[in-house]
């Protein structure tokens, strides 16, 4: 992120280049070759570093943009997100509900991973290898 100390660098550098111009175009006619040459110089740098202080500038406001979407992602699904006993499903806008997704996953990660049915009420997670019971699993005996 920038502070206020990039954007008052940045600044100072403009005023440095703008006075640095103005005393070349008032004193074009006074000025030496050597001292027209070293304003030159004295400008083009104030001006190189305008451009390396806005370049650090915008990749600072690129870098907060892209982080206020993802947490608009992330409060946009977390509205959706509804906890139902032992996992969580999403709500859609049509109210249909889609998952089940890992409990273990989402709060420790904030990672959806879907569920895979193992019938009869047991649900896993291959991501973190969890197993699910829900509220219809019945106990299965092979005897």
């Amino acid at each position: 992120m920038f502070d206020i100390a990039t954007i008052s660098t940045a600044v100072g550098s403009v005023k440095t280049a703008i006075e640095i111009a103005k005393l070349i175009k008032e004193s074009s006619g006074s000025l030496q070759k050597a001292e027209l040459d070293l304003k030159l110089a004295e400008l083009i740098t104030s001006l190189a570093d305008v451009k390396l202080q806005m370049a650090d500038i915008k990749d600072a406001l690129l870098e907060s943009e892209n982080e206020k979407k993802e947490l608009k992602a992330k409060l946009a699904l977390q509205a959706k997100l509804e906890f139902e006993m032992p996992y969580y499903w999403t709500i859609e806008e049509d109210g249909e509900k889609d998952g089940p997704f890992c409990q273990l996953c989402y709060d420790k990660e904030k990672k959806l991973i879907r569920l895979q049915d193992l019938q009869d009420g047991e649900w896993l997670c291959h991501s973190c290898g969890k197993l699910f019971k829900d509220k219809t699993y019945t106990s299965r005996n092979y005897y």
